[in-house]
C-alpha cells in the first residue's frame, strides 16, 4: 500500500506521543492527557483543549484548509485519543516503544483473543473489521481498547503504526488495512504463541 505522507503520519504521532510519555509522570502531562480523553467523540473543530498540541506539532501540509479536518489531522488526533485512554490510571510507559515492523493493532488484539477467549472478543473483532464508515471503527476500536487495557494490561499498541492505518483507511485502504489487522489477529493460537515462522 502506498499512502502519501504515510511515513510522516508514524512520525508526527510517535513524536507527539513520546512528548506525552516524557511528562506523564508529571501533573501537566497527566493534565493533557486528560484533556486529549475529554475530546474522544467530539468533532475536531470542538476540542479546543487539544488544539495546541495537535496542531503545533503538524507539518503545514498536514493542516486542512476549510472548516474539515485533514485526513492526516483526523488519523493523529485517534490515535492520541486512543493511546490517553489507554493509558488512564497507569503510570507504566509501555505504548510508546519501538515496534518490531509487522506487528500492528490485529497482534494487539490478538493477545486479547488469547487472554480472554475467542468467541466473545471475535464477535468485537469482526464488528470493527466490518465496520462501514470511519466513525463506526473508532467507536469498536474504544471499546476493544478498553477491554485490552482492563484484561491484558502488559499488551501495547503500536499507535504511531495505528495513526498510520488509520490514514490508509481514510485514503480508501479500508480493505488492505483490514486484511492487514485480520493476518496478525488470527495467527496466534490459543497458546499465545505464534502460528507462523518469523521472517
Amino acid at each position: 500500500m502506498e499512502t502519501k505522507n504515510k511515513d510522516s503520519v508514524f512520525s508526527v504521532t510517535k513524536k507527539i506521543m513520546v512528548k506525552l510519555d516524557a511528562l506523564s509522570e508529571y501533573s501537566s502531562g497527566k493534565a493533557a492527557l486528560a484533556k486529549i480523553r475529554n475530546s474522544v467523540g467530539k468533532p475536531v473543530n470542538e476540542v479546543t483543549e487539544v488544539w495546541q498540541l495537535l496542531f503545533e506539532n503538524l507539518p503545514e501540509e498536514f493542516l486542512g484548509s476549510r472548516g474539515t479536518p485533514s485526513d492526516e489531522e483526523l488519523s493523529i488526533l485517534t490515535a492520541i485519543q486512543l493511546y490517553a485512554l489507554h493509558k488512564q490510571g497507569t503510570s507504566s510507559k509501555g505504548n510508546v516503544e519501538e515496534s518490531e515492523g509487522f506487528k500492528n493493532l490485529g497482534y494487539s488484539l490478538g493477545k486479547l483473543r488469547i487472554a480472554d477467549g475467542q468467541t466473545s472478543i471475535d464477535r468485537r473483532f469482526n464488528s470493527m473489521i466490518t465496520s462501514t464508515t470511519f466513525d463506526e471503527l473508532i467507536h469498536h476500536l474504544r471499546h476493544l481498547i478498553k477491554i485490552l487495557k482492563a484484561k491484558v494490561p502488559d499488551v501495547s499498541v503500536d499507535y504511531a503504526k495505528l495513526a498510520e492505518d488509520l490514514f490508509g483507511y481514510l485514503k480508501g485502504y479500508e480493505a488492505e488495512i483490514r486484511l492487514k489487522w485480520a493476518r496478525e489477529y488470527y495467527r496466534q493460537n490459543n497458546k499465545g504463541e505464534d502460528n507462523y515462522e518469523q521472517e
